[in-house]
């Protein structure tokens, strides 16, 4: 109780003043936080290969019998339906379609696959078409 009568003898702006060092406290651990969590998801990436990511994040729906393959088979052959085979995909095109989804696909959030995550799964699939 001691603490709480203390406190109503503090001044308005004392009391502004442990706000804001509160809040800036806060926001420090917060920031700490957010960088401990980007390397951790940089260590997660370096340890995981383009098609392990691929495999957990795209193959649900675009590996064979997935949804995403079953639809772009009705339009290319069996083998360019599957995305890892295909060789006309560009990065902007991925990058957009992933985003904002495109057709039956619903758009996928930086939650769900991060902006270093998408990079890697788009270097994965954009190739060189054969000659």
């Amino acid at each position: 109780m001691k603490i709480f009568s203390s406190v109503k003898k503090l001044s308005v702006t004392a009391k502004t003043a442990a706000i804001k060092n509160t809040a800036a406290i806060l926001l420090v651990l917060c920031c700490m936080q957010s960088t401990q969590v980007i390397a951790q998801e940089w260590q997660t990436l370096e340890k995981t290969t383009a098609p392990e990511l691929y495999a957990e994040k795209c193959g649900m729906c675009h590996r064979a019998g997935g949804m995403g393959t079953g639809i772009l088979g009705r339009r290319l052959s069996a083998e360019q339906a599957k995305l890892e085979n295909r060789t006309d995909l560009q990065a902007a095109y991925i990058e957009t379609a992933v985003r904002a989804g495109v057709g039956v696909m619903f758009p996928i959030s930086r939650a769900e696959v991060s902006d270093a995550q998408l990079q890697v799964l788009t270097g994965y699939l954009v190739k060189e078409p054969q000659r």
